[in-house]
């Protein structure tokens, strides 16, 4: 309800608003007074479970009303307010009015999608290049066509889809299908759009049965009816889609706009995954490649507007131009060439305005003002597509996984860290690599004596870095895993590649080729004296180890992680390194909570620190002092205090919003130490992704 409350204190609302209710109040469409109305009047006048058929038997016009119940419906009730006013006013005209105000609210219901859609700052562009859109005028309030219900219905599927609402967003696409059967052609792409992305995979099947479910349900019961089937089914509209063709042979031919309308269903098919930026620019280019590609209905156009408007807002002032061109000379065309209007309270019949001109316009010439239409369509078609397409760094990531490295000391936070992050992204979308896995030989085996696991020599670094590497590059590898329980490998596995690979381990920094291919560097560490607490109570606590080895290990340990890990900081994009808020609390048995540290952070490039720092102050109430700034744009600073992971979850918002969609839908926040790391690394990502784009 603030959502229109909001639209209707907006003057450009009101202003459209009253010419639409003019246009409601006196404009007669000639398609409405001969085809639409008379079928939705039938219905009160003469119930029937089966409108069609009964109306074809009584001579109605089978041209009538091509579309199924759910568009009825959407008129029937205004509809039938308008007779009744009729027959106590005595006159044959309040029908009408009432066929024509339900198309108002729905257009008006549309609007208020459409800004939703839209988001934040978008509501001024949406009233400028939809409600108030020429064309929308036109084809809705003048030629009288009912596409705004579909429509409708098709935007609240978006917009549940948008919120993960699967079973609603079925539901609505369905019901899109039974009141058009055009909206059909958006249903694969829906379906697409959930099941190529691995975080909305399981709502994929959910969506299709509830959209099989209603269409079954709202158009089943009348498919045994000779009157639907002959008036629905039986359209002329339908046979457009084949009109464009190729012959093979005498009696054979390629059809153009299904082999079209399937080449873009593989196309996108072959993206790795969508963002919901990415589907509404699919749609827009599938819409209008269609209605370009046939001798569309005037209304057909409607489809694309919703789109149209979007990429009007986002892609500025060239677009705009082509809109409007494209506009004018599609309506004037149809003014000549379509059916029009009367207006009764002025005496004025528009109903084929342009004939006497018509007729004066060549073939020829008529058809060179087609494929000008066309030509400005498919311009701002290609404009989508690139707009929404090429340029959208969200379909950029999907040709190779976002690859993310943590690499650090034993017993410095790796694991944890690299779970955190797994729990944003969702296990269902991450692949973890891990360098532990990579050890040349089980626990038990003697040539430990010899060298450390610090020791490169001690890991397989190649392998780790090919299977690294290969499930960047989105191929699967065999790998063993190793079991810290029992201290042996299990058997080879396949990994399969995913959306998000973390790479975590003593070397993860090591291999100057796998450095080169990640998209973050991370390096944590830990103060000495923490790091060796926490190992003691790990590995004793959570591995069985006896605490006397431990201690020996970690002395035996010290001059490789001098010699091999420490050096690897100096290649990381981020350094986390966490500190004891009281060094005293060292001293006692009992590990060190996360609310006993705190964390200092080094970016390289760090140009976004004061943005972060005044979130981290202002919103998560965290203590922040910068330690160094570096001619290099290098930034240290320390974080220390409390902060929960609600907070840190709303600061995420804030900083990197358009990040939301390549995390899990339901992402694991944390508190504290841990939640301000992920915090970090998510504006670090957002700005590696920003460089890929630019590369």
């Amino acid at each position: 309800m603030s959502g229109f409350r909001e639209i209707g204190r907006q003057p450009l609302f009101r202003i459209g608003l009253a010419a639409k209710l003019v246009l409601v109040a006196l404009v007669v469409p000639e398609v409405q007074q001969e085809w639409f109305l008379p079928f939705v009047s039938f219905m009160p006048t003469a119930p029937s479970f089966d409108p069609w058929t009964a109306f074809v038997a009584g001579g109605g016009d089978t041209l009538a009303f091509p579309y199924g119940v759910v568009m009825a419906l959407a008129h029937l009730p205004t509809v039938a307010l308008g007779l009744l006013a009729d027959k106590l006013t005595g006159l044959d005209y309040l029908a009408g009015v009432g066929f024509r105000a339900s198309l108002l609210l729905a257009d008006i219901a549309a609007l208020s999608l459409l800004a939703r859609l839209a988001g934040d700052g978008s509501l001024r562009a949406v009233l400028v290049f939809y409600w108030l859109s020429p064309f929308s005028l036109y084809v809705t309030y003048w030629h009288g066509q009912t596409d705004v219900v579909p429509v409708l219905l098709l935007l609240a599927a978006l917009l549940y889809l948008k919120d993960a609402r699967a079973h609603a967003a079925g539901v609505a696409t369905g019901l899109a299908m039974v009141a058009k059967l055009s909206m059909g052609l958006a249903a694969p792409f829906l379906l697409l759009y959930l099941w190529v992305n691995k975080r909305t995979r399981d709502l994929a099947i959910p969506f299709a049965a509830a959209a099989a479910g209603a269409l079954l349900l709202a158009q089943g019961p009348w498919l045994a009816s000779p009157g639907f089937r002959e008036m629905v089914f039986g359209s002329r509209e339908i046979a457009k889609v084949y009109q464009l063709s190729l012959e093979l042979a005498p009696g054979l031919s390629l059809y153009l706009t299904p082999l079209i309308y399937l080449l873009l269903l593989y196309f996108v098919w072959r993206f790795r995954r969508q963002n919901f930026e990415l589907l509404l620019a699919v749609l827009g280019v599938v819409f209008f490649a269609v209605v370009l590609m046939t001798p569309a209905s005037v209304g057909w156009y409607l489809w694309v507007l919703p789109f149209l408007a979007l990429h009007q807002a986002r892609a500025g002032a060239s677009a705009v131009f082509l809109t409007t061109v494209f506009a004018a000379l599609l309506i004037s065309y149809h003014l000549l060439y379509s059916q029009g209007a009367q207006v009764p309270a002025l005496g004025l019949d528009y109903t084929w305005q342009g004939a006497e001109i018509a007729a004066y316009v060549s073939n020829h010439a008529r058809s060179l003002w087609l494929t000008l239409i066309g030509a400005f369509g498919i311009v701002l078609a290609v404009g989508m597509y690139r707009r929404g397409i090429t340029d959208n760094d969200f379909h950029r990531l999907g040709r190779r996984p976002l690859a993310l490295a943590i690499a650090g000391d034993s017993g410095a936070g790796k694991s944890t860290l690299a779970l955190a992050l797994a729990g944003l992204f969702g296990e269902r979308a991450v692949t973890h690599v891990a360098g532990d896995d990579y050890h040349l030989w089980e626990r038990q085996e003697p040539m430990w004596r010899a060298l450390t696991h610090l020791d490169p020599r001690a890991n397989d670094l190649q392998r780790f870095t090919q299977d690294a590497l290969g499930m960047i590059e989105g191929r699967r590898v065999v790998a063993r895993r190793y079991d810290h329980g029992t201290g042996r490998f299990t058997s080879p596995e396949v990994i399969p590649a995913n959306d998000v690979v973390i790479v975590s381990g003593l070397h993860a920094l090591y291999p100057p080729e796998l450095r080169a291919r990640l998209d973050l560097r991370i390096f944590i560490g830990a103060e000495e004296a923490l790091r060796r607490h926490w190992k003691i109570a790990r590995d004793v606590t959570e591995r069985g180890h006896d605490a006397d080895t431990v201690v020996a290990s970690m002395d035996r340990r010290t001059p490789d992680g001098a010699r091999y890990i420490a050096p690897q900081a100096d290649h990381a994009d981020l350094v986390f390194t966490l500190l004891p808020v009281d060094p005293r609390l060292l001293e006692g048995e009992a590990p060190l909570g996360e609310d006993q540290v705190k964390l200092r952070v080094r970016l390289r490039e760090g140009l976004y620190y004061e943005q972060l720092s005044r979130v981290l102050i202002g919103i998560c109430g965290l203590s922040v002092e910068v330690e160094a700034i570096d001619q290099d744009a290098t930034v240290v600073f320390v974080v220390d205090g409390e902060v929960a992971a609600e907070d840190i979850a709303l600061a995420a918002g804030m900083l990197v919003p358009r990040l939301d969609e390549l995390l899990d839908r339901a992402p694991l926040w944390h508190g504290r130490m841990a939640g301000i790391m992920q915090l970090v690394c998510l504006m670090q990502i957002d700005q590696a992704l920003r460089e890929r784009t630019w590369r």
